[in-house]
């Protein structure tokens, strides 16, 4: 300490302060990022298993209508199955 003057001393202490501050802010912003994530990844997963779920809803119903007489194509048309789902329900349930 007896090397540096008071002035050296406080602009050493102002660094330090400042170093200090911008680490706070640092880690503040990636917790608040991480938190922002985990938000973001259970709304996505939410919507995942949404869609799965109603993927295997629609699979056991057209199985279900299926076992009880309805052929394939009636089933999808009762159901309302999109274009796109058709093709994957017939590899899925047919095959």
């Amino acid at each position: 300490r007896s090397a540096y003057s008071d002035g050296d001393l406080y602009a050493y202490e102002d660094y330090l302060l400042e170093v200090m501050s911008q680490r706070n802010a640092m880690t503040n912003e990636r917790a608040e990022g991480r938190a922002e994530g985990i938000v973001e990844g259970r709304v996505e997963g939410e919507k995942i298993g949404m869609e799965k779920g109603r993927i295997a809803q629609l699979e056991e119903s057209v199985k279900n209508l299926i076992a009880n007489g309805f052929e394939f194509d009636k089933a999808v048309e009762i159901l309302k199955v999109s274009t796109e789902q058709i093709e994957n329900l017939r590899r899925l349930i047919l095959n």
